[in-house]
């Protein structure tokens, strides 16, 4: 995907997280972003163009919101795949 496509799918998809640039940039920085608040919002609006990386790690931003707005749609089993507890004796540490 080339930057421009990348940026205008990453600037719809934060329409949808509901965050503020604010908001946005911070989640960002938190993750190692090392682009500013003015830098992330001017890419967004197709302004200036951020390196590959930033780029990469500001969609992962956005994704992660997703995420947590929109819980993945899993089908159900007909039985649970494995116990949450191990039966039988515990490995012994070296």
């Amino acid at each position: 995907m080339d930057g421009e496509e990348q940026r205008r799918s990453t600037a719809r998809a934060v329409e949808h997280t509901g965050l503020s640039v604010e908001q946005l940039w911070g989640r960002y920085f938190a993750m190692g972003g090392n682009c500013g608040l003015l830098d992330v919002d001017a890419y967004l609006h197709g302004l200036m163009d951020l390196p590959e990386l930033e780029r990469d790690i500001l969609a992962h931003t956005v994704n992660e919101r997703l995420d947590e707005l929109t819980p993945p749609h899993r089908a159900a089993y007909s039985r649970t795949l494995r116990d949450g507890v191990p039966k039988g004796r515990r490995c012994r540490r070296w």
